[in-house]
């Protein structure tokens, strides 16, 4: 399971996510979806510790994910998946066939 609770993040003096509290559970088939521009992305960097809030904690069952040093989190990254948008799929040097 993972947990926030009550996640805070900007940039640049921008709101990105504001007072955001959600649960993931184990083994279920779990959905975020927004407009474009609506901190999906901003989340999930921040379930893996890409990125760092500002407020509040994720957990990680029982584990506070974002109060763990570096090599804490790297061990928990090891049992999470995530697979970027589309553009980071796409090769630039394919080869085109006639």
């Amino acid at each position: 399971m993972i947990k926030c609770q009550n996640i805070f993040k900007s940039f640049d003096g921008r709101t990105v996510l504001n007072d955001v509290s959600v649960e993931f559970g184990t083994g279920q088939c779990n959905l975020i979806i927004g407009r474009s521009g609506s901190g999906k992305t901003v989340l999930l960097k921040s379930l893996v510790g890409l990125h760092d809030v500002d407020e509040g904690a994720i957990y990680y069952d029982d584990i506070c994910f974002s109060k763990l040093n570096f090599k804490a989190r790297k061990a928990i990254r090891k049992d999470v998946g995530m697979i970027f948008q589309g553009g980071a799929f796409h090769q630039t040097n394919r080869r085109r066939h006639p």
